[in-house]
């Protein structure tokens, strides 16, 4: 396993040469999309060379079932978000971008902040951040072409997604 990684992140971050397949171009036209609140996916994840990398890397989700994929999506929660409560300042949802950095979440794209714990008052799970996603109302078939351009970006997967693995989203 460990001499294929290298090979994943390359990929990964570089893409392919090969043109992806038409269901993984709609994806990637949907990665990129702002919603109404002015989120897309690349405000948090990084996939095939565009977006941030403030969220969870999307090469692990992308490896797993579509229906596994639909739930990350459009999960309302997530346990990478917290909510943190400043000394003299305000509650935002942030992401732990290691030692004493976060990034906020109320900012769009996401600011770092550095913040020491004796500058924190306290901190709490997710608050009331909602996963971007969650609110968009995505259809069965971009589900399909997201995961599709996911799998492209990552693994050079032309296969695409088959429009019965994926679930009914509920909205």
């Amino acid at each position: 396993m460990k001499r294929y990684l290298p090979v994943v992140i390359l990929t990964c971050t570089l893409g392919f040469a090969a043109d992806p397949p038409e269901q993984a171009k709609r994806g990637e036209a949907l990665f990129a999309l702002k919603s109404a609140s002015g989120y897309s996916c690349t405000t948090c994840h990084q996939v095939g060379g565009q977006g941030t990398a403030v969220g969870p890397d999307l090469k692990t989700i992308a490896r797993l079932h579509p229906r596994a994929v639909v739930m990350a999506i459009l999960a309302t929660r997530t346990q990478a978000v917290i909510e943190i409560s400043p000394k003299g300042g305000k509650p935002f949802p942030a992401m732990k971008a290691g030692g004493d950095d976060y990034f906020d979440l109320s900012a769009n794209p996401p600011a770092k902040r550095t913040l020491t714990a004796a500058e924190i008052r306290k901190t709490q799970d997710n608050g009331d951040w909602k996963h971007p996603p969650e609110s968009r109302g995505l259809t069965k078939d971009q589900l399909a072409d997201l995961i599709a351009y996911m799998r492209f970006a990552c693994f050079g997967d032309t296969k695409g997604v088959d429009l019965a693995d994926i679930p009914n989203p509920t909205h």
